[in-house]
């Protein structure tokens, strides 16, 4: 049957990803080193944080969970629900661990990870009643907000942070959502959009009152003018739609900086500017013409960025054929864990400790224009 064969095929991926997790424990045992997860993302073409969760789950089932991850090899159950054994025995000490994992072993299997989750912490806390505050305040201790892009011109924002707190905040959106809806305030919105303006309205003031903002958007000068609806690009997203790029340029609490694009090639020629030092004037060339890090698959925006010397200073000069913007991992990486930055044919290429390579190409801000074909040859 079809579906059977699909959960075989499961079975398989996992005992692979177990393997997988296998050598990146021996990896790290062997180097052992402060920016390993450079190496790691670069390589999977995956982010610095999932290529240190990887690396830290690939650790804790090698070195205190080794039935776990013999299971995960055998393709018993998959990475994921190994990594919810990994996270709730965190706090507790070898045997202890141990004690856990004989417990669990033999149900996880039959078990969703929501559910083995609830089981875990339950055995945990009977194991050792302490461990359960140990791992909530460590779990604090890494609050956090995210912010991603999806697509389409939206994006998702994420708060990690005491359960207890994020139930109030979704409550009290959900309150507000319904106050909207039972008051006529809905305007034919769903409860979904609702909550979804009512906590940015929450967050970022409606209409952008609570802040002054700079927004940098990119987009021919045919669409500022409505003649044409080539994509925009704005910063630390992307292309959007044209429409949507001249509707944050012209809110009235923004400010729009003029990006002049060469319209053969979409590069960057010029930053519009008024009163800024040279310094500050090649800062925002570079972070227009490279307008994320340029570290393998890197997508942090450059203006959170340092301005790395590709050949130190004072040997290489400070201008835009040798300084570019690095996040402050991959800036640490080159400086102190052995990566290097080369430059071919005016393309910069990050080379790996490991030896691998990673040119960087930055994408053109806008949409180059189609060339007119040559006119044929009369006959």
């Amino acid at each position: 049957a079809p579906l059977a064969t699909a959960f075989g095929l499961a079975r398989l991926s996992w005992q692979a990803e177990g393997r997988m997790l296998e050598q990146l424990a021996v990896y790290t045992a062997a180097s052992g080193g402060e920016f390993d997860a450079l190496e790691v993302a670069a390589l999977f073409r995956i982010s610095l944080r999932a290529a240190q969760q990887r690396l830290e789950l690939a650790v804790a089932l090698a070195t205190r969970l080794p039935r776990t991850l013999a299971a995960v090899k055998a393709g018993r159950f998959d990475p994921y629900r190994a990594s919810k054994i990994a996270d709730a025995t965190l706090p507790l000490s070898l045997e202890d661990a141990a004690v856990v994992e004989e417990e669990i072993l033999d149900r996880v299997e039959d078990m969703p990870a929501v559910k083995l989750v609830r089981v875990l912490r339950r055995i945990v806390a009977r194991v050792n009643a302490d461990a359960l505050q140990a791992l909530h305040e460590q779990r604090v201790a890494r609050r956090r907000v995210d912010m991603y892009p999806t697509e389409d011109g939206c994006s998702v924002l994420t708060v990690h942070g005491s359960a207890a707190r994020v139930q109030v905040a979704a409550k009290r959106v959900d309150a507000i959502a319904y106050q909207l809806r039972d008051t006529g305030g809905a305007d034919d919105r769903t409860m979904d959009q609702l909550r979804s303006d009512v906590a940015l309205d929450l967050l970022a003031g409606k209409d952008f009152q609570h802040a002054k903002i700079t927004v940098q958007v990119t987009l021919p000068a045919r669409a500022a003018l409505g003649v044409d609806n080539t994509p925009g690009h704005l910063v630390g997203y992307g292309d959007i739609a044209a429409q949507q790029a001249v509707d944050l340029a012209y809110q009235t609490d923004a400010t729009w900086r003029r990006i002049l694009t060469e319209p053969a090639t979409g590069r960057v020629l010029d930053v519009g500017r008024r009163r800024y030092s040279p310094p500050a004037a090649l800062r925002d060339h570079l972070h227009a013409a490279m307008p994320t890090c340029t570290g393998p698959g890197c997508v942090r925006p450059a203006a959170q960025c340092d301005l790395d010397h590709r050949e130190p200073f004072p040997a290489g000069p400070t201008d835009e054929h040798n300084v570019h913007p690095a996040c402050r991992s991959h800036h640490r990486g080159k400086t102190f864990g052995g990566w290097r930055v080369i430059k071919r044919g005016g393309i910069l290429e990050w080379v790996s400790p490991c030896g691998f390579r990673y040119p960087h190409t930055p994408e053109p801000l806008t949409h180059p224009e189609p060339t007119d074909p040559e006119p044929a040859p009369p006959l």
